[in-house]
């Protein structure tokens, strides 16, 4: 064949993305480390299996060479996997503890509102007990306090004969149909309000988990007085007013959570390039990442992902010519370090061959494409053209030679198309990139230098 296109899909980029996914997995988790040791519900069993995993996946990745193609594809498959389970489970975990959090704040308050009603009673009935009503008074104002307490009270406010007979005509009033009716609207009143006041304390309850550097205090100081309040149109008024402004911060605090995991997770996989170009970009998302804003961290998960996807886009692009030049200098061409890059830069390079002296093959291809064109050239238009067709017919048994020298190395080389040989007349050109072989090589010196 004369000219050729082909597609090339280099290990070495495969393995460029599995080490970046590896260091995204690792960052989050050290995240999902930090969640499980504030979760006092935590599975020991459960988390022992996921450290275990993980630890399997990064043994793998500690020399990849000697694994085979379809187990390194294999592997490489779960790590998406393994990180989208993470991912789910430190969901789940922090559900559960807001879970945990809201119900204490629900006992709480219950326990404020049982300590008042006991209060008001013993105040009525035995206000002797002085050291009593004092910690139920602390009690019932939301002061740190021993809730046994209550049982004290409990003990000491046992129903006499009196109380019995109160009850007995409370209980035959309640018979009556408007008595009835009005306990009915009471206790729907009652039940709203609850479901309101357990609106709220979820909402604490996520700020608590979620957003722990927020200070929350007048807001729980709000919270604790409508408890106290008089359920009537302006405690509802009060409690709309809460529970519109805490379920704001709560979708604040989720998208900051979120952002701040997944720029992390972007970080680390930038990291894992090892570019000195990119490194006052990552010091820039490091800065980002302690921002409250969500619009901060959305301007910078985007310039991540952005930078990200040119980073590969330019490991994958170089790997294939490195991969394809290597191969090249198993068949005999004549192949030089700075080549890959020439081509990487200036779109096309053109090799020589000692055994077939005049001759060339030209390749050429854009950055941004996997796929790549191979073409037989000739050095001089003085030169026996009877010879073309056998040079174009050489490349076509050495293409099928440098298609298995690529497998053996674990990349994916196929043919797109072909002209068959003498199809095309052969271009004449010099050993073009010469020059820019010389500057890549310069180049590589000076840094070498530093």
């Amino acid at each position: 064949m004369s000219a050729s296109v082909h597609t090339i899909r280099a290990r070495q980029e495969d393995i460029a993305d599995f080490r970046r996914s590896m260091a995204c997995l690792k960052q989050l988790m050290q995240q999902w480390e930090a969640l499980n040791q504030q979760n006092t519900q935590a599975d020991a069993e459960k988390a022992a299996k996921i450290r275990r995993r993980y630890q399997e996946m990064v043994a793998f990745g500690r020399n990849l060479y000697p694994h085979s193609a379809a187990n390194f594809a294999a592997m490489t498959d779960q790590v998406p996997g393994m990180i989208e389970f993470i991912r789910e489970d430190m969901r789940q975990t922090q559900e559960m503890m807001i879970d945990a959090e809201a119900g204490a704040l629900m006992q709480q308050r219950r326990g404020r509102e049982n300590a008042a009603v006991l209060l008001a009673e013993l105040q009525r009935r035995m206000p002797e007990h002085t050291e009593l009503i004092q910690r139920l008074s602390a009690l019932a104002q939301g002061e740190n306090g021993d809730t046994q307490v209550l049982n004290q009270a409990l003990r000491l406010l046992q129903p006499q004969g009196d109380i019995l007979t109160e009850r007995q005509r409370a209980l035959a009033e309640s018979l009556k149909p408007q008595a009835y009716q009005a306990e009915t609207w009471q206790a729907q009143d009652a039940a709203q309000a609850d479901a309101r006041l357990r609106r709220i304390e979820r909402h604490i309850a996520e700020l608590v988990i979620l957003d722990p550097e927020r200070d929350i205090r007048d807001i729980r100081r709000r919270s604790a007085e409508l408890s106290q309040l008089a359920q009537d149109h302006r405690w509802d008024t009060l409690s709309d007013s809460l529970i519109l402004e805490l379920a704001q911060a709560t979708r604040e605090a989720r998208a900051r959570v979120d952002g701040r995991q997944e720029l992390g997770v972007l970080i680390a996989g930038l990291e894992s390039f090892d570019a000195d170009e990119l490194a006052p970009l990552i010091e820039t998302l490091q800065q980002a990442l302690q921002a409250r804003d969500p619009g901060t961290l959305a301007g910078a998960i985007a310039r991540a992902n952005e930078a990200t996807q040119k980073q590969q886009a330019k490991i994958a692009a170089l790997a294939r010519r490195e991969a394809v030049l290597e191969g090249l200098a198993k068949l005999g061409y004549e192949v030089r370090e700075e080549m890959a890059g020439v081509w990487l830069k200036e779109g096309r390079v053109v090799i020589g061959k000692p055994a077939t002296p005049g001759y060339g093959l030209e390749l050429g291809g854009g950055a941004e494409s996997p796929r790549f064109q191979a073409r037989t050239v000739a050095f001089s238009a003085e030169r026996d053209t009877r010879r073309d067709e056998d040079i174009d017919a050489l490349w076509c048994g050495e293409h099928q030679q440098l298609q298995a020298l690529l497998a053996e190395s674990g990349n994916d080389l196929s043919i797109d198309r072909a002209l068959p040989p003498g199809g095309a007349a052969l271009r004449v050109v010099e050993k073009a990139g010469e020059q820019a072989i010389q500057r890549q090589a310069a180049v590589r010196r000076e840094r070498e230098f530093k």
